[in-house]
C-alpha cells in the first residue's frame, strides 16, 4: 500500500475549512469498513491510507504543525502504520469509558495479552502479531497495535466471501467473538491486501 507523502496533505486552513464533512465521512467509513467490534467493549479498527489519512491531518490540526521538514518526520512515523503486502493492521482498542479496574476489566487484561489471544477466523484461526511488544507499551493505555499475515490461502478466502470471517478474542478464559464479517468489511479488507 502506498505511503503517505506530503502532497497528500492538506494545508491547515483547508482541512479546518472542511474538518467537519471530512469529519463525518471519515466515522461513517470507519464504521461501515474499518470497524470490529468484539463484545460491548473491545473492537479492532484498521488502518489503511484513508485512515491514517485523516489521523495525520489531526495531528497536524491539533498541534498546528505546518513545517515541512517536521510534516515528513511525522509522516514518516505514521506511514510505519500502513499495511505491508499480506498483512491486515489494525488498533485493539478497549472501550474507556467501562468504570472499574480490577481483574475483570479488560483494559487490565491486556496486561499480559499475547498475540495468540486473538485470532481472525478464515476456515482456520490466524493469530494476531502484536506490533507493541515493549512492556511500557503494553502498560501505558487501553489499546494496542496488531496485524495479521495472510497467506495466499486465506487471502483468498476472504475474497470469495463463502467461508464465514470473523475474530476472536481470549482473555482469562473468555472467548468474545466478533459477528461474521459484512461483505462490506470483507471487501475493505481485500482492498489492502491487493495493493
Amino acid at each position: 500500500m502506498q505511503k503517505l507523502e506530503l502532497q497528500d496533505i492538506l494545508s491547515l486552513e483547508d482541512f479546518e475549512s472542511n474538518r467537519k464533512n471530512l469529519f463525518e465521512n471519515h466515522i461513517k467509513y470507519v464504521e461501515k469498513y474499518r470497524k470490529v467490534k468484539l463484545g460491548a467493549s473491545i473492537s479492532l479498527v484498521f488502518e489503511n491510507r484513508q485512515t491514517l489519512w485523516f489521523r495525520v491531518q489531526e495531528i497536524f490540526r491539533l498541534t498546528k504543525i505546518s513545517d515541512p521538514k517536521v510534516m515528513q518526520n511525522e509522516l514518516n512515523i505514521y506511514n510505519r502504520l500502513i499495511p505491508d503486502a499480506n498483512t491486515l493492521q489494525a488498533a485493539l482498542i478497549i472501550d474507556n469509558q467501562i468504570s472499574g479496574t480490577g481483574e475483570g476489566h479488560p483494559g487490565f487484561l491486556l496486561k499480559d495479552f499475547r498475540g495468540d489471544n486473538l485470532r481472525f477466523h478464515l476456515g482456520r484461526g490466524i493469530p494476531c502479531d502484536l506490533t507493541t511488544k515493549r512492556a511500557e507499551d503494553l502498560a501505558i493505555g487501553n489499546s494496542l497495535w496488531v496485524r495479521f499475515f495472510l497467506d495466499q490461502e486465506a487471502k483468498l478466502i476472504l475474497k470469495e466471501g463463502r467461508i464465514p470471517a470473523k475474530f476472536s478474542i481470549n482473555l482469562n478464559s473468555h472467548q468474545i467473538d466478533s459477528h461474521n464479517l459484512s461483505t462490506d468489511t470483507r471487501e475493505s479488507l481485500w482492498g489492502d491486501l491487493k495493493d
